[in-house]
């Protein structure tokens, strides 16, 4: 792609506050640039740095849950909760979340990534003979492009348009011109945006090198398969924008094969694995991983399971797993009319879906269903209390079958349906599902590939990007062809950013509606 430049500077200084763990690596502090020559002098405070852009990053994504309201209660899929506020989605469609306003506000994902592009320039900065080796060098900086390349990503398929911004904020004087005015930044268009990302994730794939399962940071630190998953969702993301770009096609099926080749990942079998297999995949680090965002009680890397929601064990869970009684109000029920649910009845293929007994509780009882990937959880030591529960479910980005899924959808797109139908196939084995027969034209292969994506990726928070990247709006009550066409499938901008920054316009379907 075309390298695009962005305009002017950040918009808001960055501070690091959260506490971050896993490893050895990750349970350092983030730390805040004082006095940088004094702290970028070896290899434990660049490391310290590149923990903070992943302790950034998830926090964006933990904050309430956001993760699931951006991408999975906008697809309107299988879980049909119970929240007041995931009405504001799946009801009326104005996203016009009470009480919610980080889930409008992108400036999470600018902290994350601007220390990224911070921690990348200062490490590039220093001396090799500080680290212990080149390649260790390499690995950090490529961490850290990783995780500015993912944080954009996210904004260009939560907002569309949002502001570029490629150099490091260090001091408030970035902030105002020489005549004494703030600087303000425009958004850049959706393209642009992913072409900057898309520039960071090619950084961080020549920098970094494969891992394999069984590896102390596997999937929960980025390596080579991690970087090339993204850059196949950003390449065929891209090709969906701009009018099936062959290009970009082209390389998110080079991104996906070098992945399912030379990752080390493998498929779980559901049929021979089964509730096994699923633990392994929700608690982490599996086979399977590409990348994940950590949560595990041993690393302090935690927190207590409850019944609210304002995290997305709450959001998910149903009694008797949140040891609370089923009418929460906040938490999923079984609604046959919910697009997933209609898919799995209608489709003779559907009957003997192993997946329908290990990813939910009692699927399809009313006051039963709910997605089990978040209930994994240890009892606190330091408590007798059957209530104090630590979550021990990792919160899925990246794993081996969304390569296929992707790899399938890309082969479509290019009317390669015997590739498409191979890849499909291969997913559906590992669940008891008969091989695909239906048509292989386009239209037909793109239902068949988000049916499947739907159903395997429930509660990862995919379907609300695969709705827009597919254009695949079946099911969706608060859809429209007029609405689409103005972009307001797109959450609205936060109106304080647009207040503060007045170079800011907001989407056109949501102007005067917030």
């Amino acid at each position: 792609m075309k390298r695009f430049k962005s305009f002017k500077i950040y918009t808001v200084v960055v501070t690091l506050l959260s506490l971050v763990s896993c490893s050895d690596f990750l349970e350092r502090e983030p730390v805040s640039i004082t006095h940088p020559n004094v702290f970028w002098v070896n290899q434990a405070n660049a490391e310290q740095a590149v923990a903070g852009s992943y302790a950034l990053f998830k926090q964006v994504l933990m904050t309430q849950g956001n993760f699931l309201y951006w991408g999975e209660w906008t697809g309107m899929t299988f879980m049909d909760s119970r929240n007041w506020i995931v009405g504001y989605i799946e009801g009326s469609g104005n996203y016009n979340l009470a009480y919610r306003d980080a889930s409008r506000d992108w400036k999470g994902f600018y902290r994350a990534a601007n220390w990224a592009v911070t921690t990348q320039k200062y490490i590039e900065g220093m001396d090799d003979d500080l680290f212990d080796s080149v390649e260790m060098k390499n690995k950090l900086i490529g961490e850290a492009a990783f995780v500015q390349a993912l944080s954009y990503f996210y904004m260009a398929r939560i907002w569309g348009d949002v502001p570029i911004i490629e150099e490091s904020l260090e001091s408030i004087d970035q902030l105002v011109t020489e005549d004494g005015f703030i600087v303000s930044v425009p958004r850049s268009p959706e393209l642009e945006v992913l072409d900057f990302a898309y520039q960071a994730v090619e950084k961080s794939i020549s920098l970094l090198e494969y891992s394999s399962p069984g590896d102390a940071d596997w999937a929960i630190r980025a390596n080579k398969a991690s970087a090339e998953a993204l850059k196949a969702h950003i390449a065929l993301w891209y090709a969906s924008r701009d009018n099936d770009n062959s290009l970009m096609i082209d390389e998110a099926i080079l991104a996906t094969t070098n992945v399912i080749n030379n990752s080390g990942a493998n498929l779980i079998d559901y049929t021979v694995d089964g509730a096994d297999g699923v633990e392994r995949m929700c608690t982490g680090q599996s086979e399977t991983g590409l990348f994940e965002v950590n949560i595990s009680s041993e690393y302090n890397e935690s927190f207590r399971v409850s019944t609210g929601d304002n995290n997305h064990t709450g959001l998910t869970l149903n009694a008797p797993f949140n040891r609370a009684t089923v009418a929460t109000g906040a938490t999923p029920v079984w609604n046959p009319d919910f697009y997933g649910n209609e898919m799995m009845a209608q489709d003779a293929d559907r009957v003997d879906d192993i997946r329908k007994d290990l990813f939910f509780y009692e699927y399809g009882t009313t006051n039963g269903t709910f997605t089990m990937k978040y209930a994994y959880s240890s009892q606190d030591p330091d408590s007798e209390s059957a209530y104090a529960l630590f979550s021990e479910s990792n919160i899925l980005i990246f794993r081996l079958a969304d390569m296929y899924l992707l790899r399938a959808e890309a082969n479509a797109r290019l009317n390669k349906g015997t590739d498409a139908v191979n890849d499909i196939n291969m997913i559906r084995s590992k669940a008891n599902v008969p091989n695909y027969t239906g048509a292989t034209d386009r239209a037909s292969l793109m239902k068949a590939i988000f049916d499947e994506r739907a159903i395997e990726f429930v509660g990862e928070a995919q379907s609300g990007y695969d709705r827009i990247r597919m254009n695949y709006f079946e099911g969706v009550s608060w859809a429209s062809v007029s609405r689409n066409e103005k972009k307001g499938y797109f959450w609205p901008v936060h109106p304080n950013i647009i207040s503060t920054n007045p170079e800011i316009i907001q989407t056109e379907y949501w102007q005067g509606r917030l």
